[in-house]
């Protein structure tokens, strides 16, 4: 953006040094490191703990919400689903015992016996005495015998199942249960929810589609505005040279995020109810107070941060939106680069998980409340006040000596490196996470205020946290 402003020189006596920049840049790292690999190992991984534990075992959210959208397609497409729905599930019926039964269920339900019994056949051949597959291979047989006789009476269930034992298998359970009993109006309650969700996740994506094509504009136009001088940075103005202290606000809100790491492995926070969960996380702008603590005056440090309301509340959450909007053409380029990053490590992308998915199957109204205003309350306010008015800040100040253009690619690139490298979704969302973040970074230089990078972001977890409430619950 050649066009934009240079920075503006200027000295005074400030708190920061390059050794104390140093000092901060081991500790994030350290603190990086720590909560990357659960405490190095130390800390107690109580997802686990799950996997290997067959009383309370549940089927992965995914999977549960892959089911009840093939089970859609099939409704809304017939025959022509079978194929693009049950390959949809061929790299999730990998994932365990019971995603590997769901695959086996979906596959009876979309008529395809052959598959089914393939399926099935490996898990008989892999987890033979396990009581559940047994189970189900008992009502796939009751299935099978069952067929050509649509008009009889609904049988029971085969001798020693239960719905109850089936539960864990969640929408495809249900399946199972219509399917071996002749209940078919089981299975038309799980096509009705399923024909729900998928009317959600199209509107979902219609959404996106418009967002997308108006991203696509406001970065066209941004561009053009660039080049001829008429888009400027409004951060630069308040680069005073190399400021560590930016870098040591990070770093002390590392450090609080290791400490309640190791609060959290040994208490159930979430047992503190809504105001409980919600402090802790809040607490973490504390780290407001270090660079006070070392001197710089509170004026001052608002400013450069971003905690001004700009050109005005209204105007900055109208460019939180654009934010959010040209977000999405980033994302789709992140997607890609995680596709094939995955392909390269011969992982996939729809193994990945994240503990909100979880959370909301197994939370009450009061944990949903807890979910959305944590995601889309909290998380937007303090991470942009820590990554974007911290990290990226503290970044621009250090290269403020290169060109502008390159001083934002940098400090853009490394400070959404580490913004996705901490969220819990794995390595192959570090693309997906990062470009996103480097929407917020671009919005935070053209703006100078962080209202519009939060906005952009709440608006983000809020439509999230929406569409993970409609997947799995």
């Amino acid at each position: 953006m050649p066009g934009m402003m240079t920075t503006v020189a200027g000295s005074s006596a400030r708190p920061g040094s390059f050794r104390s920049a140093l000092a901060a840049w081991v500790t994030i790292l350290a603190g990086c490191a720590w909560m990357l690999t659960n405490g190095f190992g130390v800390l107690s991984d109580d997802e686990s703990v799950t996997e290997v534990t067959p009383v309370g075992r549940r089927i992965s959210a995914q999977v549960d919400a892959a089911v009840q959208m093939v089970v859609a397609m099939k409704g809304w497409t017939g025959a022509d689903a079978v194929g693009a729905g049950l390959s949809s599930m061929e790299p999730m019926r990998q994932q365990g015992t019971l995603e590997g039964l769901a695959y086996a269920i979906v596959a009876r339900w979309m008529d395809d016996p052959a598959t089914s019994e393939s399926a099935m056949s490996e898990l008989i051949a892999s987890a033979g005495d396990d009581e559940l597959v047994r189970s189900v291979e008992a009502c796939l047989a009751q299935a099978t015998a069952r067929v050509g006789d649509a008009g009889s009476e609904v049988s029971p269930l085969p001798s020693g199942v239960t719905r109850e034992s089936l539960a864990p298998l969640g929408a495809s359970a249900t399946l199972l249960e219509s399917m071996a009993t002749g209940d078919s109006a089981l299975g038309a309650q799980v096509a009705e929810r399923a024909s729900r969700i998928a009317v959600a996740v199209v509107g979902f994506f219609a959404l996106a589609f418009v967002a997308l094509a108006g991203g696509l504009v406001a970065l066209v136009l941004l561009a053009v505005h660039a080049s001829d001088g008429r888009a400027r940075s409004r951060l630069a103005p308040t680069l005073l040279g190399h400021q560590a202290i930016h870098i040591e606000l990070f770093a002390a809100w590392v450090v609080y995020e290791v400490l309640l790491g190791v609060v959290a492995s040994q208490v159930d926070l979430a047992g503190l109810g809504t105001i409980g969960v919600i402090t802790f996380q809040a607490l973490g702008l504390l780290a407001l107070l270090w660079p006070v603590y070392r001197g710089m005056p509170w004026s001052e440090l608002r400013r450069e941060l971003g905690l001004t309301t700009g050109a005005g509340i209204v105007r900055e959450t109208a460019w939180g939106v654009v934010a959010w909007c040209m977000a999405i053409p980033m994302v789709l380029v992140g997607i890609v680069i995680s596709l094939i990053l995955g392909w390269l490590l011969g992982d996939d992308i729809s193994s990945a998980r994240h503990p909100l998915q979880e959370g909301l199957r197994s939370s009450s109204a009061g944990g949903i409340v807890i979910w959305y205003l944590v995601a889309a309350v909290v998380a937007p306010l303090l991470e942009e006040i820590v990554f974007r008015g911290g990290l990226y800040r503290g970044l621009r100040g250090g290269t403020s000596g290169l060109p502008l253009v390159v001083s934002m690619v940098v400090s853009a690139l490394l400070s959404s490196l580490v913004f996705a490298a901490i969220h819990p979704q794995g390595i192959l969302f570090v693309p997906i996470l990062g470009a996103l973040a480097m929407s917020f970074c671009l919005v935070r230089e053209l703006r100078g205020s962080l209202v519009a990078p939060m906005v952009g972001h709440a608006l983000n977890n809020g439509l999230i946290v929406t569409l993970n409430l409609v997947l799995f619950t």
